[in-house]
């Protein structure tokens, strides 16, 4: 990669994956957390939680 602004660019868009493979893998509900590392410069997490409303 280029330069950390790329590298950033890189993890975000495959958490973003990652996030969107998650919610239609898992059928059940709760919080949910993951993270990309690149050593030693940068860390992303991402955290969501999937519930039903309750009616």
């Amino acid at each position: 990669m280029p330069d950390l602004r790329a590298v950033q660019a890189e993890a975000a868009k495959s958490l973003a994956d990652m996030a969107r493979d998650a919610v239609h893998t898992f059928p059940y509900k709760g919080l949910r957390s993951m993270a990309i590392e690149v050593e030693p410069c940068l860390q992303v997490k991402f955290t969501f939680e999937i519930a039903r409303p309750m009616h």
